[in-house]
């Protein structure tokens, strides 16, 4: 399914078809796709609408990111541009989405693997009144991103799960460590799951999740 915005996503709604329903966002790491979390869902609480979005730029058939990354000396750059560009699309959809469903628009949440894991945790730093919380799944802080971090005073209200696997040789403990003093220093109320999983996301880490999400039921 696409939107307006030519982000195109897969949806679960809601059995609930009178209340209206908390939503979450996911985000799937680069050069993957929107299938790639979506099947998480089920573990999630059938009251809430679960929308997996694609990444804007295409890698290769089926594969797809929402920024270009690259090391220089040794460090991890972002093209912030890119990055920017998906932000805003990803605003406008989740704009569309609130008027087309019955959407709580106070229990928003955003949450991704990897560069996915950025980008949620970039939504929630710029946009407190948009998003009340993020999960981030073997993510990093993006120094690039720290001018768009929101001044306001809804920010000490956001909430963020870290999730983090001690097996990780792409990302190492070092980044989860930074991130969570970058964001307590900003006054983000954390929760935080470590597993022994490299990479990728554990079953521990999602339950984890899931039962973190019943906060905002």
């Amino acid at each position: 399914m696409a939107s307006e915005t030519s982000l195109h996503y897969v949806i679960r709604e809601s059995k609930d078809s009178v209340l209206k329903s908390p939503l979450l966002i996911l985000l799937h790491g680069n050069g993957s796709n929107e299938n790639d979390l979506f099947s998480l869902s089920n573990s999630v609480s059938n009251n809430w609408i679960v929308v997996s979005v694609r990444g804007p730029y295409q890698l290769a058939e089926n594969s797809y990111r929402w920024y270009d990354v690259k090391m220089v000396n040794g460090k991890i750059v972002i093209n912030i541009d890119e990055e920017e560009r998906s932000r805003k699309k990803l605003i406008q959809l989740i704009s569309e989405i609130t008027q087309k469903y019955n959407v709580d628009s106070e229990k928003i949440i955003v949450a991704g693997f990897s560069q996915g894991a950025n980008m949620s945790q970039s939504l929630g730093l710029s946009e407190p009144n948009l998003v009340v919380g993020f999960g981030v799944f073997s993510g990093r802080y993006v120094e690039e991103f720290t001018p768009y971090i929101s001044k306001s005073i809804a920010l000490k209200n956001s909430k963020a799960f870290i999730a983090y696997g001690s097996g990780d040789t792409m990302l190492p403990k070092t980044y989860a460590t930074e991130n969570i003093t970058k964001l307590k220093e900003l006054g983000i109320q954390i929760t935080y799951c470590e597993d022994t999983n490299g990479h990728s996301i554990s079953t521990k880490q999602w339950d984890e999740f899931s039962k973190w999400l019943l906060n905002f039921n």
